[in-house]
């Protein structure tokens, strides 16, 4: 059900992005395709190492999205508290992390073989953050920054 509901938001957006670039190409008005951030709370409910071999067309769907959906105004969040439970074929679709406080050395040290860019300090920081704080890495940014994280950005998130 998660992947037929996935498929026909892509299916929709892939149609407003191609009447949208089809209008400027021809120079007539077209509003553009809305954009649409799809968030996967508890990720590793549905997308667990254990799980993503029972539910192989579910991943494919994700990993299409997150391929190609970028260009049509179409992305993907996801969120887990337990991100040592994901298959490391998701941080591979993965381009930007929030990094809350995390104290298990086993998750952190999986994280750090899998999130490229953040410097040893950080990594030190991470399992001693102050509620607020976050560690955040996004491809516009030239490093990893410690960043206050606040309710109200929270919201922008979940």
């Amino acid at each position: 059900m998660i992947a037929d509901l996935l498929r026909g938001v892509q299916d929709a957006q892939d149609e407003a992005y191609a009447s949208y670039e089809k209008a400027l190409t021809t120079n007539a008005a077209a509003p553009a395709p809305p954009r649409v951030l799809i968030i996967l709370e508890e990720a590793h409910e549905f997308l667990s190492a254990e799980r993503i071999d029972r539910m192989r067309i579910l991943f494919e769907q994700v990993a299409t999205i997150a391929r190609r959906g970028r260009k049509r105004w179409l992305s993907l969040v996801f969120v887990t508290q337990l991100p040592q439970h994901l298959p490391r074929q998701i941080y591979g679709l993965v381009n930007s992390y929030i990094l809350h406080k995390i104290t298990d050395p086993q998750v952190v040290r999986d994280l750090r073989q899998t999130v490229s860019g953040i410097d040893e300090s950080l990594w030190g920081r991470l399992t001693s953050l102050a509620p607020g704080q976050a560690i955040v890495s996004f491809p516009h940014l030239a490093r990893p920054l410690l960043v206050p994280w606040t309710r109200h950005h929270a919201s922008c998130v979940w």
